[in-house]
Protein backbone atom coordinates (compact mmCIF):
# COMPACT_ATOMS: atom_id res chain seq x y z
CA UNK A 1 0.00 0.00 0.00
CA UNK A 2 1.37 3.37 -1.02
CA UNK A 3 1.81 5.86 1.80
CA UNK A 4 0.20 9.26 1.47
CA UNK A 5 2.11 12.49 2.07
CA UNK A 6 0.83 12.92 5.62
CA UNK A 7 2.00 9.40 6.58
CA UNK A 8 5.39 10.04 4.99
CA UNK A 9 5.70 13.33 6.87
CA UNK A 10 4.86 11.61 10.17
CA UNK A 11 7.27 8.75 9.51
CA UNK A 12 10.16 11.07 8.62
CA UNK A 13 9.36 13.48 11.45
CA UNK A 14 9.47 10.57 13.90
CA UNK A 15 12.89 9.59 12.61
CA UNK A 16 14.24 13.15 12.75
CA UNK A 17 12.73 14.02 16.13
CA UNK A 18 14.04 10.78 17.65
CA UNK A 19 17.50 11.48 16.23
CA UNK A 20 17.76 15.24 16.73
CA UNK A 21 15.07 16.11 19.27
CA UNK A 22 12.43 18.82 19.02
CA UNK A 23 14.91 21.69 18.97
CA UNK A 24 17.31 20.01 16.55
CA UNK A 25 14.66 19.34 13.92
CA UNK A 26 13.10 22.02 11.76
CA UNK A 27 9.96 22.00 9.62
CA UNK A 28 12.27 22.42 6.63
CA UNK A 29 14.22 19.28 7.63
CA UNK A 30 11.05 17.20 7.64
CA UNK A 31 9.74 18.71 4.38
CA UNK A 32 13.09 18.12 2.68
CA UNK A 33 13.18 14.47 3.86
CA UNK A 34 9.84 13.86 2.14
CA UNK A 35 10.71 16.06 -0.84
CA UNK A 36 7.78 18.43 -0.37
CA UNK A 37 7.65 22.17 0.23
CA UNK A 38 7.39 23.71 3.66
CA UNK A 39 3.93 24.96 2.65
CA UNK A 40 2.83 21.41 1.78
CA UNK A 41 3.93 20.25 5.23
CA UNK A 42 2.12 23.15 6.89
CA UNK A 43 -1.03 22.16 4.98
CA UNK A 44 -1.06 18.90 6.96
CA UNK A 45 0.46 20.20 10.20
CA UNK A 46 0.01 23.96 10.82
CA UNK A 47 3.05 24.21 13.11
CA UNK A 48 6.10 22.33 14.28
CA UNK A 49 4.36 21.79 17.63
CA UNK A 50 1.34 20.18 15.89
CA UNK A 51 3.65 17.91 13.89
CA UNK A 52 5.54 16.94 17.02
CA UNK A 53 2.27 16.33 18.86
CA UNK A 54 1.13 13.99 16.07
CA UNK A 55 4.45 12.13 16.28
CA UNK A 56 4.13 11.81 20.07
CA UNK A 57 0.52 10.65 19.76
CA UNK A 58 1.64 7.90 17.36
CA UNK A 59 4.46 6.99 19.78
CA UNK A 60 1.97 6.88 22.66
CA UNK A 61 -0.17 4.39 20.74
CA UNK A 62 2.92 2.25 20.15
CA UNK A 63 3.84 2.41 23.84
CA UNK A 64 0.26 1.48 24.76
CA UNK A 65 0.58 -1.61 22.56
CA UNK A 66 3.93 -2.32 24.24
CA UNK A 67 2.32 -2.22 27.69
CA UNK A 68 -0.51 -4.49 26.47
CA UNK A 69 2.10 -6.99 25.19
CA UNK A 70 3.79 -6.94 28.59
CA UNK A 71 0.51 -7.53 30.41
CA UNK A 72 -0.27 -10.48 28.11
CA UNK A 73 3.22 -11.91 28.74
CA UNK A 74 2.65 -12.56 32.46
CA UNK A 75 0.30 -12.14 35.41
CA UNK A 76 3.22 -10.99 37.57
CA UNK A 77 3.89 -7.27 37.51
CA UNK A 78 7.64 -7.67 38.01
CA UNK A 79 7.77 -9.95 34.95
CA UNK A 80 5.74 -7.41 32.96
CA UNK A 81 8.30 -4.75 33.88
CA UNK A 82 11.09 -7.11 32.91
CA UNK A 83 9.42 -7.69 29.55
CA UNK A 84 9.26 -3.93 28.91
CA UNK A 85 12.77 -3.07 30.08
CA UNK A 86 14.36 -6.10 28.43
CA UNK A 87 12.55 -5.31 25.16
CA UNK A 88 13.82 -1.73 25.38
CA UNK A 89 17.39 -3.01 25.62
CA UNK A 90 16.85 -5.14 22.50
CA UNK A 91 14.74 -2.59 20.60
CA UNK A 92 15.17 -2.19 16.86
CA UNK A 93 13.28 -0.39 14.11
CA UNK A 94 10.03 1.35 15.07
CA UNK A 95 10.29 0.41 18.74
CA UNK A 96 13.79 1.90 18.99
CA UNK A 97 12.58 5.17 17.44
CA UNK A 98 9.73 5.34 19.95
CA UNK A 99 12.09 4.69 22.86
CA UNK A 100 14.47 7.37 21.61
CA UNK A 101 11.51 9.76 21.34
CA UNK A 102 10.55 8.92 24.93
CA UNK A 103 14.09 9.68 26.07
CA UNK A 104 14.21 12.94 24.12
CA UNK A 105 10.81 14.03 25.38
CA UNK A 106 11.83 13.44 28.98
CA UNK A 107 15.05 15.42 28.43
CA UNK A 108 13.99 18.16 26.00
CA UNK A 109 10.58 19.14 27.34
CA UNK A 110 11.72 21.65 29.96
CA UNK A 111 10.91 24.80 27.98
CA UNK A 112 7.79 23.47 26.24
CA UNK A 113 5.99 21.95 29.23
CA UNK A 114 4.47 25.28 30.28
CA UNK A 115 2.51 25.52 27.02
CA UNK A 116 1.74 21.84 26.57
CA UNK A 117 -1.94 21.01 26.57
CA UNK A 118 -1.28 17.29 26.84
CA UNK A 119 1.73 15.22 27.80
CA UNK A 120 1.32 12.27 25.49
CA UNK A 121 3.76 9.97 27.27
CA UNK A 122 2.08 10.20 30.69
CA UNK A 123 0.04 6.98 30.23
CA UNK A 124 3.21 4.95 29.63
CA UNK A 125 4.95 6.37 32.70
CA UNK A 126 1.80 5.83 34.78
CA UNK A 127 1.52 2.22 33.58
CA UNK A 128 5.12 1.54 34.67
CA UNK A 129 4.49 3.10 38.09
CA UNK A 130 1.33 0.96 38.47
CA UNK A 131 3.34 -2.15 37.61
CA UNK A 132 5.95 -1.29 40.25
CA UNK A 133 3.21 -0.71 42.84
CA UNK A 134 1.58 -4.01 41.96
CA UNK A 135 4.92 -5.85 42.09
CA UNK A 136 5.46 -4.37 45.57
CA UNK A 137 1.99 -5.52 46.65
CA UNK A 138 2.74 -8.99 45.27
CA UNK A 139 5.93 -9.04 47.36
CA UNK A 140 8.16 -9.21 44.30
CA UNK A 141 9.86 -5.82 44.64
CA UNK A 142 11.43 -3.83 47.42
CA UNK A 143 9.30 -1.28 49.19
CA UNK A 144 9.79 2.38 48.40
CA UNK A 145 8.31 5.11 46.30
CA UNK A 146 7.03 3.37 43.16
CA UNK A 147 7.76 6.33 40.88
CA UNK A 148 11.34 6.63 42.12
CA UNK A 149 12.04 2.92 41.69
CA UNK A 150 10.49 2.92 38.21
CA UNK A 151 12.38 6.03 37.18
CA UNK A 152 15.72 4.63 38.33
CA UNK A 153 15.21 1.47 36.29
CA UNK A 154 13.87 3.38 33.28
CA UNK A 155 16.81 5.78 33.47
CA UNK A 156 19.37 2.96 33.56
CA UNK A 157 17.76 1.23 30.58
CA UNK A 158 17.46 4.46 28.61
CA UNK A 159 21.05 5.43 29.30
CA UNK A 160 22.22 2.08 27.99
CA UNK A 161 20.00 2.39 24.90
CA UNK A 162 21.27 5.87 23.95
CA UNK A 163 24.90 4.98 24.61
CA UNK A 164 24.70 1.67 22.73
CA UNK A 165 26.20 2.97 19.44
CA UNK A 166 29.20 4.35 21.33
CA UNK A 167 29.62 1.21 23.41
CA UNK A 168 29.53 -0.92 20.26
CA UNK A 169 32.45 1.10 18.86
CA UNK A 170 34.45 1.15 22.09
CA UNK A 171 34.31 -2.56 22.85
CA UNK A 172 34.60 -5.77 20.92
CA UNK A 173 31.37 -7.46 19.89
CA UNK A 174 31.85 -10.06 22.65
CA UNK A 175 32.57 -7.45 25.34
CA UNK A 176 29.53 -5.42 24.32
CA UNK A 177 27.38 -8.56 24.36
CA UNK A 178 28.66 -9.35 27.88
CA UNK A 179 27.88 -5.81 29.10
CA UNK A 180 24.38 -5.98 27.63
CA UNK A 181 23.80 -9.34 29.30
CA UNK A 182 25.06 -7.87 32.56
CA UNK A 183 22.50 -5.06 32.23
CA UNK A 184 19.75 -7.63 31.74
CA UNK A 185 20.93 -9.65 34.76
CA UNK A 186 21.00 -6.53 36.93
CA UNK A 187 17.42 -5.75 35.87
CA UNK A 188 16.33 -9.27 36.81
CA UNK A 189 17.87 -8.84 40.26
CA UNK A 190 16.27 -5.46 40.78
CA UNK A 191 12.92 -6.88 39.73
CA UNK A 192 13.43 -9.99 41.88
CA UNK A 193 13.00 -12.39 38.96
CA UNK A 194 14.27 -15.91 39.38
CA UNK A 195 15.82 -17.44 36.27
Amino acid sequence: MKKNTKEKLLENAELLFSKNGFYGTSINDVAKAVNVSKQALLHHFPSKEKLYGAVLEKATNHLGDFVAEAIRSSDQANEQLHYIFNSMLDAQGQRLLVILLLIRELLDNRDRIENAHKWYLAPFIEALVDMVSTAQEQGDMQEGDAFTLMYQMLGAVQYFVISQPTLEKLFSEQEFSNYKQSQKSALKQQLNIKS
